[in-house]
């Protein structure tokens, strides 16, 4: 069979990170006094002067810095300044409601680590009194201001806020193209469809992209031109169904060849009545099948293990499984995290990743990336020039990209590479083409 024109998504910065020499996901480390091996590394971990091989964040926000610093050396977008732009994050609540103090903490971390990345943090405080109409009229402030590059309302509201404010009506006046996560539903629809869009929910997004590095690096899975593991083959559990984690995750994971299995959630199995036994049946059926678990169930009033708060048990579990989860829920004493799966089930799993250190740094990471891409939205045009003005680079790369994938020469993927670079510099294709174009290239561009 001849060579097939691909018409996807090309390039983004996974290409990148996938070949870096220095990240290396799978660590072993010790985490509450237990050493931990197979673990899948979304941070970079300190003990004293012992630096833990590097993880997805310590890797990508230092390389954003370094593309933040080289765009002056490109003559299309010299005029851009990094630090300009903003990611901006809303937090409501009062300052001594602790119902907010789990998110304050959070947008101090995706503060620190934006700055990090070259570009500025702006965080807007209101109190619990705030009304609908006063975020509506800052919100088309917001969404005007071009020196904003992403922005978000910190979730859930805290106080009167929390109760009376529809933040779904408020999350959909958010300009999709400043939507960096993913909230507004337009933004979740277009990604339930594997449609054009500016943004893919951080947490989704960042859960796949570990499991990308672990497929490609360890199962030699093949890498496809939009920087994902192909999932072909593999039966893949999604255990949660919320709107901006669960069912998102579950949709794109479709895209990628996965053979889905659930969501699992509150009803799977019950026909509506609360029957744990033929639940527990069914979970454990289906999680059985599973080569990865993506999980994201969070707190949950399941209690059908007799003996356990956990989800998942050593025997819900495949040999030899890929666990990534989301999950970290504050139980028991209310200090120490704990997600879905049972540590002393840890060993069936050939790799996972903790409660801490795991998805939650990936996402931050993945939030303050799409700001950093939402900077090259907002100057579209000038990265449309820079992919003219190496238009060489843009087209070479393609085609070992698309001959890689495909399995063939790069001279049977020439006239696809060229197709491809033309719909990028297009004014009339979506923006995303031309900024994944960029990103895929900037290594050779910053190589001379």
């Amino acid at each position: 069979m001849g060579y097939r024109n691909y018409t996807g998504r090309i390039g983004g910065i996974n290409h990148w990170l996938f070949s870096n020499d220095e990240f290396k996901h799978i660590i072993s480390r010790p985490f509450r006094g237990e050493e931990y091996n197979r673990v899948i590394n979304g941070s970079g971990a300190v003990k004293g002067e012992q630096k833990y091989p590097k993880g997805y964040q310590d890797v990508i926000i230092p390389e954003l810095k370094r593309r933040s610093d080289f765009l002056k050396e490109i003559p299309a977008l010299k005029g851009l300044r990094p630090e300009e732009y903003k990611v901006l994050t809303v937090l409501v609540g009062d300052r001594d409601d602790p119902s907010v103090a789990a998110s304050r903490s959070y947008v101090g971390m995706k503060a620190s680590t934006t700055k990090l990345s070259g570009l500025s943090s702006m965080v807007e405080e209101f109190p619990s009194t705030v009304t609908a109409q006063q975020l509506y009229e800052r919100l088309e402030q917001w969404n005007r201001d071009k020196t904003i590059s992403i922005l978000m309302f910190q979730l859930p509201f805290g106080g009167k806020a929390g109760k009376e404010i529809d933040t779904t009506a408020l999350c959909n006046r958010i300009n999709i193209a400043k939507d960096g996560d993913g909230l507004n539903q337009v933004t979740l629809g277009l990604m339930s469809l594997g449609a054009e869009r500016y943004y893919d929910c951080c947490t989704p997004s960042g859960m796949i992209d570990l499991a990308s590095v672990y497929l490609v690096r360890d199962r030699g899975a093949r890498l496809r031109p939009d920087g994902i593991a192909s999932f072909a083959g593999l039966e893949v559990l999604v255990a949660g169904r919320s709107n901006i984690v669960g069912e998102p995750l579950f949709n794109i994971l479709k895209r990628f060849d996965a053979t889905t299995l659930g969501p699992l959630h509150t009803r799977t199995g019950s026909g509506g009545k609360t029957d744990r036994e033929t639940q527990l049946r069914i979970y454990t059926e289906l999680s059985r099948r599973a080569d990865i678990i993506f999980s994201c169930m969070g707190f949950h009033p399941y209690n059908i293990h007799p003996d356990t708060e956990y989800f998942f048990t050593a025997d819900m579990l495949k040999e030899g499984c890929l666990i990534i989860d989301a999950s970290t829920s504050f139980r028991k004493d209310g200090k120490k995290p704990y997600g879905d799966v049972d540590p002393s089930a840890r060993h069936k799993a050939s790799a996972y990743t903790l409660e801490t250190g795991g998805v939650g740094p990936a996402t931050v990471t993945k939030l303050v990336h799409q700001g950093w891409r939402g900077m090259l939205y907002q100057n579209i045009d000038g990265v449309r020039n820079a992919l003219k003005d190496n238009k060489s680079v843009v087209v070479s790369v393609f085609k070992k990209l698309l001959s890689s994938y495909a399995g063939v020469s790069e001279s049977q993927t020439e006239e696809n590479a060229e197709m491809l670079y033309n719909r990028a510099v297009s004014p009339d294709s979506h923006p995303v083409h031309a900024v994944d174009a960029f990103e895929v290239i900037l290594p050779d561009l910053m190589r001379g």
